[in-house]
């Protein structure tokens, strides 16, 4: 599942990695896409697309996402920045 913005600007997602982890995507506009792998196995997706809507309508979405995610016991790691 993924999400932009009501602006456009801001896109977040998940998707699986080719070694089967599963991965948030944050990108703002086009200049700066961070890639953060989720630690905790066996996330049910409903938690993963409520998380996502939450943060998406957030002002500050990687932290509303971090924050949600953290509330419910989910560890990410940060892995890249592009």
């Amino acid at each position: 599942m993924f999400m932009h913005s009501k602006d456009g600007n801001h896109f977040l997602g998940y998707r699986k990695s080719s070694f089967g982890k599963v991965q948030m995507v944050y990108d703002c506009a086009g200049t700066c896409r961070e890639i953060y792998d989720l630690e905790t196995p066996d996330v049910p997706v409903a938690l993963l697309n409520s998380a996502i809507k939450k943060a998406i309508q957030s002002r500050y979405i990687l932290p509303t996402l971090i924050a949600t995610l953290s509330s419910q016991n989910i560890s990410l790691a940060k892995i890249g920045v592009i």
